[in-house]
């Protein structure tokens, strides 16, 4: 859970926080993962690797991280089953001054 400032979209903030979650998964050598959203739009600019302006860059981050794995697979999921995820995001939004920023020094 981090707060990004000066994301005004949700479908960036949801890439910003896959890719985070991809690089800290190379770090922690974990070769499997198993990727779900919400967001039927971002995980088809993913999988059908579908252009998308908004969220292009960070996209193609994602992709070029995917290499590092053994297995990753990106899945959309109801909101209503991934209530832990969206549960983190809104507690990173509600409550900024608590949680860890993600700034470049």
């Amino acid at each position: 859970m981090a707060h990004c400032h000066f994301v005004n979209s949700s479908l960036i903030a949801e890439g910003l926080a896959l890719r985070e979650a991809l690089s800290c998964c190379i770090t922690k050598g974990i070769q499997c993962v198993l990727c779900k959203s919400d967001s039927l739009q971002f995980i088809r600019a993913i999988n059908e690797e579908a252009p998308n302006s908004e969220i292009y860059g960070i996209v193609s981050d994602i992709l070029n991280l995917v290499y590092a794995f053994d297995f990753v697979s990106f899945v959309w999921t109801q909101r209503s089953e991934n209530k832990a995820a969206d549960a983190l995001a809104k507690q990173a939004l509600l409550n900024e001054a608590l949680v860890p920023t993600n700034r470049v020094p």
